[in-house]
């Protein structure tokens, strides 16, 4: 055989190869469990009242690279941005003090990541914490129940019924619940109440509609596992 014709033959048996090599399928994805490591959050709302806005913490510190790694041991190039958040005053007891209603900044944040997948995108992924109250606990536990029996009331109604879930005190927390089982938890503990939610697009996730309830129960239920223990 020619110099020439074993060239030949040598890239028909490995050019299949190199292509194959270039299609191959991503890592499976992992996931981990809450291991709380940022500072706590010391809220302290005056008796009967709401925290300045100005004291509310940023959003977006509230969670750090290492926390969500936890969680998502693959988590890359990991990007945050705050979210707006006004607040009202849900006291009727009392009108609102000075400076304990309107908009905050940084009241909710969306932490946005890439995770395996077939397709590449930086950020197919994220979490999203938005703090809906930070008051006398009182008041929040409250204001907890009534949204909670709001969320019950609402699940049952319309074309589409919702499955509800009240979660209690089974993540760690004061109480929470979920809208539907494919929505994030809206949980309350100490002088906080919060929503966490999110989404992915990930390999590993599932298809949708199934991929919304894997990414709360492997996700969005660690993320407050991750916060509870530092809201105390």
């Amino acid at each position: 055989m020619s110099r020439l014709n074993r060239w030949w033959l040598l890239l028909a048996v490995t050019g299949p190869l190199t292509l194959a090599g270039c299609d191959s399928a991503p890592p499976p994805l992992e996931f981990g469990t809450a291991q709380p490591s940022g500072p706590k959050l010391a809220a302290r709302p005056a008796a009967n009242g709401s925290l300045p806005l100005a004291q509310w913490p940023n959003a977006c510190e509230v969670l750090s690279d290492t926390e969500i790694r936890a969680v998502l041991p693959q988590a890359s190039d990991l990007a945050r941005d705050p979210v707006k958040v006004t607040i009202i005053n849900f006291n009727p007891l009392s009108e609102s003090a000075p400076g304990t209603t309107g908009d905050v900044p940084a009241g909710g944040c969306e932490f946005r990541f890439g995770l395996p997948s077939s397709y590449e995108s930086e950020h197919n992924s994220s979490v999203k914490v938005t703090f809906t109250a930070i008051a006398d606990p009182e008041l929040v536990e409250r204001n907890y129940a009534e949204d909670l029996a709001d969320a019950r009331k609402r699940a049952g109604e319309g074309t589409y019924k919702k499955e509800f879930r009240d979660l209690g005190t089974s993540l760690g927390t004061d109480g929470c619940f979920l809208p539907d089982v494919s929505d994030g938890p809206t949980c309350h503990q100490g002088p906080y109440q919060f929503e966490v939610g999110g989404m992915s697009t990930a390999d590993g996730v599932g298809e949708y509609p199934a991929s919304k309830r894997n990414w709360s129960e492997k996700v969005l239920t660690q993320v407050v596992r991750t916060l509870g223990p530092r809201m105390r």
